[in-house]
């Protein structure tokens, strides 16, 4: 509950917003008041930075922060940090109130939102100055900061969320690991292989796969695959009941084979820490989160988490998307120049790239993961190679819509529902798609 208050009371917050200008500029300047080409000379100003993370996250964030304040001594960097949940509940009141940070931490999930109430710097012009270079980001990687044609963020980590195991535990279990590129037949065939290893083990508590019935990510891709968006171009439900009863039949199928672990354990294990999850405590082989978690997984488990796609459709298409987070800059900076300029050094300098290295997933920047990549662990290469791979192929989505925060909280609801034979498949598919179209239809 604590995350989907974090998903949905900035919308709220930002209903109230007034009188930002456009999400071009409007009237805000595009140099400051000494050089645009020189952002240490002119008067000393400050610029506000805001992030969120845990206690090591904002030590990098710090020294990368440090760095530009040596080398811009005009320059002071005012830190704003906090929780995830905190975080964004902050942020909407700053915007609400005209007060945001000129540096924002921003995330896709709320892109949309802020940006088409004006509340983010249009970001073209900086890129066209060379302000902020993106030359070597990939396509993919710069699409994903554009809302309707206009940049109004840069990527500063990139990710997938995908399936991973662990190869210590499948060699125990004589089953062979499967490919990278699997698809949603092999995923089946590995799941029913890898149970009745189980079953022939000492240690037969324990399951195939985790249940992701409730995992809105998987069912975007799913869509995809399927030739559709959850969420269309005009932010409404792009889905029908047939297809959301075929990715709750997936789930349902693996629970009655007892390949998936029953409801009541899934529910149990919901909200526990990472070191807690079923994947750690070896009672899943098979579980799904994002790329960069990886080394914090690795961190916990004897035998190297390795990662793989999510299982693909060969008669479809290509169902992944680029993921990750992002640096915007308030439309009402004063300063949008050195803002921009920050930016730019925190994406593309290579000091500031080997401080946060794979914070928030891959770099944006192809080069920069490159000269990373020798100062990596082996579960951060692994993390590396598995997003770059994944890049090849990925794609952008429609950024979600308002009212996406309580889909996804529907999501999971009727998931649990099928999951405690509370609904059939069929209805609680019915049963999604009716809640979904009428909240996105508000």
């Amino acid at each position: 509950m604590k995350k989907m208050k974090a998903l949905i009371m900035p919308l709220v917050f930002l209903s109230v917003l007034i009188g930002l200008p456009a999400c071009s500029g409007g009237g805000t300047k595009t140099t400051p008041a000494g050089s645009a080409e020189n952002p240490d000379q002119g008067e000393k100003i400050a610029i506000s930075f805001a992030w969120w993370g845990d206690a090591k996250r904002h030590e990098k964030y710090n020294a990368i922060a440090d760095m530009y304040e040596k080398e811009h001594p005009n320059v002071k960097i005012e830190r704003q940090y906090g929780s995830f949940n905190d975080y964004w509940d902050k942020l909407a009141t700053q915007t609400a109130g005209g007060n945001a940070p000129d540096v924002i931490g921003m995330h896709a999930t709320y892109v949309a939102d802020y940006a088409q109430r004006g509340a983010l710097l249009e970001l073209d012009p900086y890129l066209e100055n060379k302000t902020i270079d993106l030359s070597d980001f990939p396509e993919a990687v710069r699409e994903v900061g554009k809302v309707d044609g206009k940049t109004v963020m840069v990527a500063q980590g990139v990710t997938m969320t995908g399936w991973a195991y662990n190869a210590g535990t499948l060699d125990k279990l004589g089953v062979q690991a499967p490919d990278f590129n699997w698809t949603w037949d092999d995923f089946h065939a590995k799941a029913a292989e890898i149970q009745k290893a189980i079953g022939a083990s000492d240690d037969p508590d324990r399951w195939a796969v985790v249940d992701a019935g409730g995992d809105i990510t998987g069912l975007q891709v799913f869509a995809r695959q399927r030739g559709k968006e959850l969420f269309d171009a005009d932010g409404k439900l792009g889905v029908t009941k047939e297809d959301v009863a075929a990715w709750f039949a997936i789930w349902d199928r693996l629970r009655k084979d007892k390949m998936a672990p029953d409801a009541a354990t899934s529910e149990q294990y919901a909200n526990v820490s990472l070191d807690q999850s079923l994947f750690v405590k070896g009672k899943v082989i098979l579980a799904i989160f994002p790329f960069n978690q990886i080394p914090l997984y690795q961190h916990y488990v004897d035998g190297d988490v390795q990662a793989l796609r999510r299982p693909g459709d060969p008669a479809g298409r290509e169902g992944e998307f680029v993921e990750g987070a992002y640096l915007a800059v308030s439309a009402r900076s004063k300063h949008p120049q050195e803002a921009a300029d920050f930016i730019n050094f925190f994406v593309n300098r290579e000091e500031a790239q080997k401080v946060f290295k794979l914070e928030q997933g891959a770099l944006g920047s192809t080069k920069g993961n490159e000269a990373i990549k020798s100062e990596l662990s082996p579960a951060e290469q692994r993390t590396l190679d598995a997003i770059q791979t994944s890049l090849k192929t990925a794609g952008t989505i429609p950024l979600p819509p308002k009212g996406q925060g309580e889909v996804r909280t529907l999501l999971s609801e009727t998931a649990q529902e099928i999951a405690f034979g509370q609904k059939t498949v069929d209805q609680g598919a019915q049963n999604f798609v009716e809640k979904a179209a009428a909240i996105l239809n508000r």
